[in-house]
């Protein structure tokens, strides 16, 4: 399941001491046709490297990529292949095993897969690692997503990651009522400010989000999700920042039946609600709403909200990578190409694509990019074992029975077991029960 797809239905993961936050984010596109660049009237003897992806908002981009690198005189030419996403590593291993003529020797995956990819010889480590030693290049969190078992077995290529949106002439209509037009830094200050604030007629909610929410100093596998002996997901913590969840429901009463991604940025772009939390998608809709008139609103993007000044949050996002194919018989050529694209040839990447590099110093024409790419650096990546690959759907499942009002310890109790069982293997497992920690007090005293 995609990112985005799982996230349709609504989630947003706020944790103590670390925690994941995400929301809807678009479905790859699925295509059926191939795509090459720089192809000759005459025939072209160079060997070939075939690039394979499934996201048809690439294709332009990639396409003059190829074309700069055929043109420049290397042994390689490069055909950038649309596929079908379905099944798109299980596509990349029958070709591969087949040694199809067509099998890729990069391919576009996200870093939930790479442990799978890897283990099954579809991944190959990296020639040159000089890039991921520091900070300089890539941030942690483009790092951990590429490193499996130790080894960098991909080239972070773009990102995927929640954000707070914020519509800046709110708070500066508010900060002229009562001095303060500070973007709030914490899911508590977000209540104080619905508490006290005069809002337009035209707003019907303060804070509004396609969410689901359960806490963390949850680690699924550690910061690059790749341990099975890091998974630590029933904890005190963990409980606390259930309950918050539960009461942030019943204070702004989200309707999770009739709210949808798409309806809550459409009423961000409305006016009618101050804050949200969106996805990356949200840069290039809202810049296209702006340019026909139906957005016309000043926003700003900042980093996850913390629940309060003592317990901070972390995002979790989704990188795309550009792999070498472990069944390849050019490498190193694999390896160059990548390189060539993501140093050489990466200029308007978000402006061509309504994405953002997975690395440091890359300019946009959208300074919103600016809050998501900080929000990125701050994230933590998906888990790539395989043994929790349905992990988030089976977390989705629990947060949405607290939200409706079940037992928020009893309910991170089941979900813990059940994943024990599937990395264990063990179907009889169970954990002893924790006693109810003291609850976050979020909601100012003020309120109703």
């Amino acid at each position: 399941m995609s990112f985005r797809s799982r996230l349709v239905s609504g989630l947003l993961v706020l944790a103590l001491a670390g925690v994941f936050v995400w929301t809807t984010f678009r479905d790859s596109t699925i295509g059926g046709k191939n795509e090459s660049a720089g192809t000759s009237l005459f025939t072209d003897a160079r060997k070939t490297l075939s690039l394979w992806y499934c996201d048809d908002t690439l294709t332009d981009y990639l396409n003059e990529v190829a074309v700069a690198w055929n043109d420049s005189g290397n042994r390689y030419r490069v055909e950038p292949h649309l596929v079908d996403g379905v099944e798109f590593l299980e596509s990349v291993n029958k070709a591969s095993i087949a040694a199809d003529k067509n099998m890729p020797d990069i391919y576009i995956l996200q870093d939930s897969s790479l442990g799978r990819a890897y283990e099954a010889g579809l991944a190959s480590e990296i020639t040159d690692a000089k890039d991921f030693a520091d900070d300089v290049v890539y941030p942690a969190a483009a790092r951990n997503a590429v490193t499996y078992q130790g080894k960098i077995v991909a080239y972070p290529f773009y990102f995927e990651t929640a954000a707070l949106l914020y519509n800046e002439d709110y708070l500066q209509e508010a900060a002229s009522d009562a001095g303060d037009a500070a973007v709030p830094k914490t899911i508590q200050d977000i209540l104080r400010f619905a508490d006290q604030y005069n809002a337009p007629e035209n707003v019907t909610s303060i804070f509004n989000w396609d969410v689901n929410f359960i806490g963390n100093t949850m680690s699924v596998g550690g910061d690059c999700g790749d341990d099975e002996s890091k998974i630590d997901i029933y904890n005190a913590p963990t409980i606390q920042a259930l309950q918050v969840y539960q009461k942030l429901g019943q204070f702004f009463s989200i309707d999770t039946a009739t709210s949808s991604y798409d309806q809550v940025l459409s009423d961000f772009a409305g006016g009618k609600s101050v804050f949200t939390v969106a996805t990356t998608d949200a840069v290039q809709k809202l810049a296209d709403w702006s340019a026909d008139g139906t957005f016309q609103w000043h926003y700003g993007v900042a980093a996850l909200p913390d629940i309060t000044d003592d317990f901070a949050t972390r995002g979790l996002s989704v990188t795309s990578c550009l792999v070498v194919n472990g069944y390849s018989e050019n490498k190193d050529a694999a390896n160059s190409f990548v390189q060539f694209l993501l140093n050489d040839h990466n200029e308007d990447f978000s402006g061509r694509t309504g994405y953002r590099l997975a690395r440091n110093g890359c300019k946009t024409e959208d300074s919103h990019w600016d809050g998501f790419y900080q929000a990125y650096t701050q994230s933590v990546p998906e888990p790539k074992m395989v043994a929790t690959e349905n992990f988030w759907m089976l977390a989705e499942n629990a947060m949405q029975q607290v939200w409706d009002g079940a037992e928020p310890n009893a309910t991170l109790k089941s979900l813990y077991e059940q994943v024990e069982v599937q990395v264990t293997g063990n179907t009889s497992f169970q954990t002893d029960a924790i006693a109810d920690p003291e609850e976050v007090d979020v909601i100012p005293e003020t309120s109703d």
